[in-house]
């Protein structure tokens, strides 16, 4: 299984997160058409673990970038904070939080940063 893999049945798990943007969770862009809101997730880094007897990796520390895309800041920050829930429950500490607009088409995005550890 992928950090990918993980981090969306993390927060797919959220029950809370879900009454805000159904089963709206997708790598990389929002499909066009796809209704708002929803949650955008990629990875923004990755940091390999190796063991130090044989070199081997044995794990990964991703950075995730999860951004939550709506047509308002309220809303954005709404579920921005679920995603921040549905984390915790996963046992993931926010490591940093932004937000942010696209200018042509004026959605806002409130965006929350996770170091993932994927153990192999």
């Amino acid at each position: 299984m992928s950090a990918e893999t993980e981090l969306h049945a993390a927060l797919s798990a959220s029950a809370a997160l879900a009454i805000l943007i159904d089963t709206r969770i997708t790598p990389d862009a929002i499909p066009e058409g796809n209704p708002l809101p929803a949650v955008v997730y990629q990875r923004a880094g990755t940091t390999a673990v190796s063991t130090i007897h044989d070199g081997q990796p044995i794990a990964e520390e991703v950075r995730f970038q999860v951004s939550a895309w709506a047509p308002t800041r309220t809303v954005a920050d709404a579920v921005a904070d679920e995603v921040a829930n549905a984390l915790a429950a996963a046992g993931v500490s926010v490591a940093d939080r932004s937000s942010g607009i696209d200018p042509e088409s004026d959605l806002k995005s409130a965006t929350v940063e996770v170091d993932w550890w994927h153990v192999f």
